[in-house]
């Protein structure tokens, strides 16, 4: 008995110095967290950095701003917080226990320094993240680049390694080989189908409404699915906490960004755009629209005349194209608690093109006319998008955040044209003959999507990720032709479940493995399917970075590209139903190696990509009219995707910029197409070089310049054009062609340049600027149209935009 009291005290004793031990060293550390914000605006900045180097501790903050670091020691530390497009502020925090979260704002780069220490390492455009193939860009200094007018976010995404800058003729992205379907592009976690205004000139996105973009191009982690390519993240600006409005207008379009308080835990922004190139047709306009049609956008009126003995030549059309573009963005932001965030996002963007046109064609013998053909023509394009989605952000613990979004984006094309022709003799009173034709293209998707993202950092070596996903799309698509003849005609649903756990372990600095499960499952098909994300860094140095990655991925619903190497090329989206479209799959493969010098970055990536389930939609297959069966209409394949990237890039100083290579291939293989032998897909560029320059002279003058230089695209040529008499006495007409995309386009290369002065005029500050686009008046083929009408057939080249100079001027209050 008196020996079972003893061992129970000694139990007891050694509980009891545990039990100290423990707290003693709970002590000896504490947990900082806070939030990073905007010193001018009250914006919350996220994924900035973090770190206090002299303990080599660091993380990244959310999408809301807020950090977390985990067991540092009590006392005073250098705590160092850096943001692209601001000033690197170093402040001491005094480590105690259960201290408050701290609050650090970040003052932009063009303001005062004030009494702030500031270090040297100030990234101004473009930053290279940790994790392999990420890379954050900054809105606000995108405005110093040359552009057609607008600031234009993925025209500047254009210009970073692995992403072509030689698509003047779309904003969309071809990332590592990838189209621009195959990119998740999300704002404010809705999600938008297509990104162009003014048929690819200029992007969907208005800068004054986006605070942060960040672009993964490859190796994408488990939270994000959906697509095989890669993701563009925009968040959306939540609104200053003071009264602020701008300003803008050039050549082509006006602008106006309105920012408010709305009482003391509400904000709201409210930017909108239009072009008024239906109302005031700039030179500008009128380059851009002609190279687009090959038509003159301000043609004069007439009635044809007679000018030979049997032709009077074409009529010219009497009324003017009629274009205009608009886009709006809304966000209300009220934070009711210091834990909790809400918000609403509103995105509605349109474009209208009216090419309604009336022709009249004289026929005589060089004397008098004998007979007139009237053309009455209505050609009417609408597309654009509309998007809405609902956020609750709530930081449960230092420790714990939770995302959660509901949206809705709907996206439509739609292109209704009509032609009634009429032959009239000079000596009738009435037509000798009347024609009427009409074709429909109709293309809707409406997603309908709610997310959870969850953030957990369980310990300074474990940050977990966990969520769910449950989209439904709805797409309906008609193709119809002479009024009658319904080439195709689809009404599809479909609803996508996903959950994902990732978990980013770093076991010490110089290590980081991020290991993430993706599981899907798609009603369509009936199919559930695994997505294993890895990735890897290792500090072999301080500046010596080696870094790997290896992902599988899923896309299921695809635009699908129509092959028609007579009428070009047009595109249109569709669900994934595993027979005429496949369920798209991709697995990347990613290596690199990064040296970060003090005002200097070496990085080089290579990249492997295989893909699956590639789609392309044809008519020049066809048999006849009435054989319009889906199974003869569209076309599967797989495809390779590899390429090797370099970046030199200058980080800091009055002088920025970047020098990129691409060494790259893509090629496709359709059993159906080209024999079943591989062939270049459209978008395959061997080589492509880019420079971007961007100078700060002095405190109001900029100066920025970029360059292209890129190997030409490939193509596909017809041969011949012949008839073959069938069995019941009718013809049918075929066009032999060459290898598939066998041959290419002459190198494209291009300088853009602006120049812009920034003053102040009372409260107000003023932006005056000049761009000029493709400096040298380079001529750079777009593509080539094939007239079969004659013999040989003739190929004419359609250009891409020459020197296009173009004015801005922007106020903000």
């Amino acid at each position: 008995m008196a020996t079972s009291w003893k061992v129970r005290w000694l139990l007891l004793a050694c509980a009891l110095v545990m039990g100290t031990g423990t707290l003693a060293q709970a002590q000896s550390h504490t947990t900082i967290s806070g939030i990073v914000l905007d010193a001018e605006t009250g914006e919350t900045l996220p994924y900035a950095s973090v770190r206090i180097d002299s303990l080599d501790i660091g993380a990244a903050t959310n999408v809301e701003g807020r950090f977390v670091l985990l067991k540092v020691p009590l006392g005073p530390h250098r705590l160092s917080v850096s943001y692209i497009g601001f000033q690197t502020k170093t402040l001491t925090v005094d480590a105690q226990p259960n201290p408050d979260p701290l609050e650090v704002r970040l003052d932009p780069l063009e303001a005062e320094l004030g009494e702030v220490f500031v270090t040297a390492e100030q990234y101004e455009m473009m930053q290279t993240a940790q994790s392999i193939s990420q890379i954050t860009v900054s809105p606000r200094e995108l405005a110093a680049l040359p552009s057609f007018g607008e600031v234009d976010i993925f025209r500047s995404l254009q210009l970073l390694p692995g992403i072509s800058g030689s698509n003047e003729g779309s904003s969309g992205l071809f990332v590592r080989g990838g189209t621009p379907d195959q990119n998740l592009v999300l704002l404010d976690g809705m999600t938008v189908y297509h990104v162009d205004h003014f048929f690819g000139f200029f992007s969907a996105f208005n800068a004054d409404a986006i605070k942060d973009v960040q672009v993964y191009k490859g190796g994408f982690p488990a939270a994000y699915g959906g697509r095989t390519s890669s993701v563009v993240d925009l968040t959306g600006k939540s609104g200053a906490n003071d009264l602020r409005a701008g300003v803008g207008v050039n050549l082509l379009s006006a602008s106006a960004v309105v920012e408010a308080p709305l009482g003391r835990r509400a904000t709201v922004l409210v930017s909108a755009r239009r072009s008024y190139t239906d109302l005031i047709q700039t030179g500008v306009y009128n380059s851009i629209f002609e190279t687009l049609t090959g038509d003159e956008a301000t043609p004069e009126a007439s009635n044809g005349g007679a000018f030979g003995a049997a032709f009077a030549g074409p009529g010219q059309a009497v009324v003017q194209p009629d274009f205009y573009f608009y886009d709006v963005n809304a966000k209300v932001t009220v934070r009711p608690t210091n834990s909790d965030v809400l918000a609403l996002s509103v995105y509605n963007g349109q474009d209208n093109l009216d090419e309604s046109r009336f022709t009249s064609t004289a026929f005589g013998d060089g004397q008098e006319v004998a007979t007139t053909i009237l053309n009455d023509i209505s050609d009417v394009t609408q597309w654009g998008n509309l998007g809405v989605s609902g956020k609750w952000s709530r930081q449960w613990a230092p420790r714990l955040f939770s995302n959660s979004v509901v949206s809705y984006t709907e996206y439509f094309s739609e292109n209704v044209s009509a032609s009634l022709l009429e032959s009239i003799r000079a000596d009738a009173d009435t037509a000798e003959f009347s024609r009427a034709l009409g074709s429909l293209e109709d293309n809707t998707l409406s997603d309908f999507s709610v997310r959870l993202d969850n953030e957990w950092t369980a310990s300074p070596a474990h940050k977990l990720g966990f969520g769910f996903q449950f989209t439904r799309t709805d797409v309906q698509y008609e193709l119809t032709r002479n009024d009658t003849l319904r080439v195709l005609d689809t009404d599809q649903s479909g609803q996508v479940v996903a959950g994902y756990l990732q978990d980013t372990w770093s076991p010490g600095s110089a290590f980081t493995v991020t290991g993430g499960l993706r599981l899907t499952h798609y009603d369509v098909t009936e199919e559930t399917v695994l997505a294993p994300r890895l990735s890897a860094q290792l500090n072999v140095t301080d500046r010596l970075k080696v870094k790997a990655g290896v992902g599988r991925y899923h896309q299921f619903v695809a635009r699908v590209v129509n092959e028609n190497v007579t009428e070009g090329a047009r595109d249109f989206w569709l669900l994934a139903d595993g027979e005429d479209v496949g369920v798209q799959r991709s697995t990347h493969y990613l290596a690199g190696i990064a040296y970060d010098a003090p005002n200097w970055l070496f990085d080089v990536e290579a990249y492997h990509k295989d893909l699956t389930g590639l789609s392309e939609f044809s008519l020049r297959f066809q048999r006849g009219d009435a054989d319009f069966e889906s199974s003869n209409l569209f076309f599967g394949g797989t495809g390779v995707a590899r390429g090797l990237e370099v970046l030199v890039q200058r980080k800091f100083g009055a002088t920025t910029g970047w020098l990129s290579y691409t060494l790259a291939e893509v090629e496709h293989t359709f059993p159906a197409l080209n024999d079943g032998d591989p062939f270049p897909a459209l978008h395959d560029q061997r080589h492509e070089l880019k420079l971007v320059q961007s100078s700060r002279l002095g405190d109001r003058w900029s100066l920025s310049t970029t360059f292209t230089l890129a190997t030409g695209k490939p193509y596909t040529t017809p041969e011949s054009q012949y008839a073959i008499t069938l069995l019941d006495g009718t013809e049918q007409s075929y066009i032999h062609v060459g290898q598939k995309n066998g041959e290419r386009l002459p190198a494209y290369h291009r300088l853009d340049t602006s120049v812009h002065y920034r003053f102040p005029v009372q409260t107000a500050e003023v932006d005056v600027g000049i761009s000029l686009f493709n400096l040298y008046n380079r001529t750079n083929v777009w593509y080539r149209e094939f007239d079969l009408t004659q013999t040989p057939f003739v190929t004419t080249d359609v250009s891409f935009l020459g020197l296009t100079p173009n004015l801005s001027l922007r106020v903000d209050l």
